[in-house]
């Protein structure tokens, strides 16, 4: 999508509630599709959020609720983007943030993806370990994906992982890493148990096929 207009979207998150709708509506009139806008227009001026935050050029009510206007794009779009999506397979997933979290709209785009593909999706909204095992112990999941935004909890992941293996009903259970920290620093995630890991939405998407196919 080009620097320039990740830049529009992060300053119109900061104006208004209407000026990130009108962006998107633009670029979906110039032929810009969904997927292109989510993964290059919205996730990267989330992260500037972010960054301005931590440079100081933010303070934390206004990247809190600049964030909340881009995850509301989300909502408001979902008709749209899953206007095509692909009969229910018979496979599921579940989607969460690291224990602690609450940083959500990440996790909530990636089951827009999966959702669009055919795939049964629980989303947990709030990265709670009791929460994350109880549905793993009274559903049948082919795949748990955890969304690390940051080092703080590597070692309640690397538990989490373990655990969900021990409690899940599924034995070839996949366990995907994603998230922030997979995308900048993927190096940092090693050795915690997991069976892959994905910078984005449709690396997510592919690894997830590949790991619950069968010949």
């Amino acid at each position: 999508m080009g620097r320039e207009r990740v830049l529009a979207l992060t300053r119109a998150s900061l104006r208004d509630a209407q000026s990130p709708v009108a962006c998107v509506n633009e670029w979906l009139g110039q032929g810009r599709s969904l997927q292109d806008i989510y993964l290059h227009a919205i996730v990267p001026a989330a992260r500037l959020l972010g960054l301005w935050w931590l440079s100081d050029r933010l303070d934390f009510s206004g990247v809190t609720v600049a964030s909340s206007r881009l995850h509301r794009l989300l909502y408001d779009f979902s008709p749209l983007f899953l206007a095509d999506a692909k009969p229910q397979k018979q496979r599921s997933v579940l989607l969460m943030p690291e224990p602690g979290s609450q940083h959500t709209m990440g996790i909530f785009m990636l089951s827009e993806f999966f959702r669009r593909e055919g795939w049964f999706v629980e989303l947990l909204s709030v990265g709670s370990v009791e929460q994350a095992l109880h549905h793993v112990q009274a559903h049948w999941f082919d795949v748990a994906a955890i969304s690390v935004s940051s080092t703080r909890q590597l070692n309640e992941v690397k538990v989490l992982i373990g655990n969900l293996r021990k409690t899940s009903p599924n034995n070839r259970l996949a366990v995907m890493l994603g998230g922030p920290l997979a995308l900048m620093q993927p190096q940092r995630l090693q050795g915690l148990g997991h069976d892959g890991q994905a910078a984005d939405a449709l690396e997510a998407l592919e690894w997830a096929e590949q790991a619950v196919w069968q010949p």
